[in-house]
């Protein structure tokens, strides 16, 4: 259905840097001849008993199809109206306008209707060459290389059986137990030997406590009182005894560090395993401080580069940001209202984050647009060689992602090209120290 041109008016009630609201009004005349016109294209498909399509008279057309034609009456005013209003005030909308406050009695009084817009800010980032960056390199130990080994065998240690049979506060305990919530037991709280790490920050405060010093066999009572905010609703501050019994007492046994335990590791010998600990301990270093670099140019880019960005945008950002936060808490096994409150709980904080994001995706693309920098096709093609050469003998696989991540993958190139740039034009001071033992 084409849509008439029509004469109107309209006045900005309010304008900033990413918005724009407006009144628009369309005289009567319009109205009405736009109104004729949506009657007419009704007309020659419409369709009434005792009529041939097209043959029905425009008097029961009018009648028949008065609320139909009402409403697409409104939906082509405004189609032809709006985006003529945002042209004459400049303004190029991100997305189509959204309407409120639609005054339509009838044809015989001028068509109002308010609209909402938002535009992309008009930047030209500024100050991002020469930026000031603190540099902090650790070096490589041996204490550090032996600090991880000892995690490494430490993940790799058996549970045994303890020699004296007695808890101590890094035991693993197998123990059966029932809860008791105001004397009444509590169905939900009850299991057969289940394994307690007693050395693990999570335990539950009061179990580690009450059982140092028990042995096999023996029974005891614990009461714990569960805090406020516990995900589980049902065990907010509440408090629960606990009548358990020691059914074994369990203590790791670390493997042997030799050469057998590095080829167990897919290694040659001891040696190598140092090697490798310490190749991987300096690129997880170089990481960090390349992350670290990174960090310090983002936060002087938003700090001189401040300007309004569209609301929507920033709102969409938070609902990625708080959806992320949520599906981790559920996959951790979360109940939904400790999820709910969490998310509700976090979203200033998230306001905040989505607007620095998305600032920051125009502070960047505005210094990509200013030193003309491109993803040439070059680029593409020795990215996909470097996935060929890491997955020689699954060619098919890389061509197949390469594909179906061509943009992915292009923006990636894209945010390396511009940071390796604001990287090489930053003014780096470095120091370097010994890497802390962790």
């Amino acid at each position: 259905m084409s849509v008439q041109k029509c004469e109107f008016q309209s006045k900005v009630l309010e304008k900033k840097p990413c918005f724009l609201k407006a009144e628009v009004e369309i005289p009567v005349a319009d109205v009405k001849k736009e109104l004729e016109a949506v009657f007419n294209a009704i007309k020659s498909s419409a369709k009434l008993p005792g009529f041939r399509a097209g043959k029905v008279p425009m008097d029961m057309v009018k009648k028949e199809y008065d609320a139909v034609a009402k409403e697409k009456l409104i939906e082509n005013l405004i189609k032809n109206t709006a985006f003529s209003a945002l042209e004459k005030e400049n303004f190029a909308p991100i997305d189509m306008p959204k309407v409120s406050d639609i005054n339509f009695e009838n044809e015989d009084k001028p068509f109002k209707y308010v609209f909402e817009a938002e535009c992309h800010p008009d930047i030209k980032a500024k100050d991002y060459k020469g930026i000031e960056v603190k540099k902090e390199k650790f070096k490589v130990t041996d204490k550090n290389i032996d600090a991880n080994i000892k995690v490494m065998l430490d993940r790799n240690a058996k549970l045994v059986v303890s020699k004296d049979e007695t808890v101590k506060k890094d035991s693993f305990v197998l123990v059966d137990y029932d809860g008791f919530c105001d004397g009444v037991e509590v169905k939900e709280i009850k299991a057969k030997e289940y394994l307690l790490d007693l050395g693990a920050e999570n335990t539950l405060k009061g179990f580690k406590e009450g059982l140092i010093g028990a042995k096999k066999g023996e029974q005891k009572d614990i009461e714990i009182e569960y805090p406020k905010d516990y995900p589980q609703k049902m065990l907010q501050g509440k408090k629960v005894l606990f009548k358990t019994k020691i059914v074994e007492v369990k203590e790791k046994q670390l493997p042997e560090l030799n050469d057998d335990f590095a080829k167990d590791m897919g290694l040659e010998n001891l040696e190598d395993l140092k090697k490798k600990m310490k190749e991987m301990l300096e690129q997880e270093e170089i990481r960090r401080q390349n992350n670290e670099v990174e960090k310090q140019i983002i936060e002087h880019l938003l700090e001189k580069n401040k300007f309004e960005v569209p609301k929507t945008l920033v709102l969409q950002q938070q609902k990625v940001l708080t959806d992320r936060m949520a599906d981790y808490m559920k996959r951790q096994g979360a109940p939904q209202d400790f999820i709910d409150k969490q998310t509700e709980a976090s979203k200033d904080k998230y306001a905040d984050e989505a607007d620095k994001n998305v600032r920051l995706s125009y502070i960047l693309n505005s210094i990509y647009a200013l030193e003309k920098m491109t993803v040439s096709n070059e680029d593409l093609k020795e990215e996909k060689q470097k996935m060929l050469k890491a997955n020689p003998s699954r060619q098919d696989d890389v061509e197949k992602y390469f594909n179906a991540h061509k943009e992915d993958i292009g923006a990636t190139l894209k945010e390396d090209k511009l940071f390796k740039f604001l990287t090489d034009n930053a003014k780096i001071t470095e120091t370097e120290k010994e890497m802390p033992v962790k």
